[in-house]
């Protein structure tokens, strides 16, 4: 596929002010595990990048050694987002940093713009905080607004809080979001989901060989189940429908690149983030191969990914 066609997976990162956002794109820049992570930031003064990473400064982007780049949101975010793009070819997702008073769910429209998809939103809550910001006459509004529309809502400072605080958090949440709500910290493929290079490569523990045939890749991601598939050449819509409808609960993460057989020259790509799943052709078809990737919560049954990857067909 060509750099033209190719299409750049935006997540939204959100979080009322003191959620840990900071915190969370460091963990990312440093640790992207195999990613090359474009971050878009409000100020560059916030993000602690150890010079060791650091490759070289052009006007508002950082490059850093790992692959990633760090780039500062201008008064125009559509020019920062244009900047980004002219990237394409050298990075493989964008993360954007909405501030701690915005709505992520708007800055996630973003995602639709020419070379972007969207790929979630993603809203950390501070469990030692939330319940009282969210009656506060003043900023209540905003911050229930916030994990309404969210996609995954992570739960942060999970080393301070104690287990009242994280559980009446997640009692709260229950109540307000139909997102998926997780303990942080989080791997960064439960976060941003797997990359969309070929699988076998990048998904293959470093002590392993790529699995040949239609078999399975299995990297470790702390706990975390992952399973992934080959697929022998295009599906049908209707086992993409089927296959929606019975994700098991434990899903939280999920990234296909196929063929569909009404659409057999054109790129399809599957995403789930949390409680989101999205469908939908980003440029013609790249001659990879057919393939998709889960990631489920530690004790989800392999025997049930199995089942439900084997739904495609």
């Amino acid at each position: 596929m060509t750099p033209e066609a190719a299409r750049l997976p935006l997540t939204v990162i959100g979080g009322y002010l003191g959620a840990g956002k900071t915190t969370l794109l460091n963990r990312l820049l440093a640790n992207p595990d195999g990613q090359r992570i474009a971050v878009l930031v409000n100020d560059f003064g916030e993000i602690d990048i150890d010079g060791r990473l650091l490759n070289s400064t052009t006007d508002n982007v950082l490059r850093l050694a790992n692959g990633c780049i760090c780039c500062s949101v201008a008064d125009n975010f559509a020019e920062t987002l244009e900047t980004v793009r002219g990237f394409a070819d050298r990075i493989d997702r964008v993360v954007v940093e909405v501030s701690g008073v915005g709505q992520p769910h708007k800055v996630a429209q973003w995602g639709h713009s020419p070379g972007f998809s969207p790929d979630g939103i993603v809203v950390l809550v501070d469990p030692l905080s939330i319940l009282s910001r969210a009656t506060d006459p003043y900023i209540g509004d905003t911050v229930i607004s916030q994990v309404t529309r969210a996609d995954l809502v992570v739960i942060s400072r999970t080393d301070i809080a104690n287990v009242d605080e994280l559980e009446a958090t997640e009692a709260w949440l229950d109540n307000v979001t139909d997102a998926t709500v997780l303990r942080g910290p989080l791997p960064t493929a439960v976060l941003l989901g797997p990359v969309s290079r070929p699988l076998g490569v990048d998904y293959c523990p470093p002590s392993k060989e790529p699995t040949p045939g239609s078999g399975t890749a299995e990297p470790q991601h702390a706990d975390h189940v992952t399973l992934s598939r080959r697929l022998d050449g295009p599906i049908s819509r209707p086992s993409i429908e089927t296959w929606t409808r019975a994700r098991p609960s434990g899903v939280i993460r999920a990234k296909g690149l196929i063929r569909v057989d009404d659409r057999p020259n054109d790129r399809t790509v599957l995403q789930i983030c949390g409680s989101s799943t999205m469908v939908s052709v980003d440029g013609p078809w790249d001659d990879g191969e057919d393939a998709v990737v889960a990631i489920a919560l530690p004790g989800t049954p392999r025997a049930a990914l199995v089942k439900w990857l084997n739904l495609l067909g």
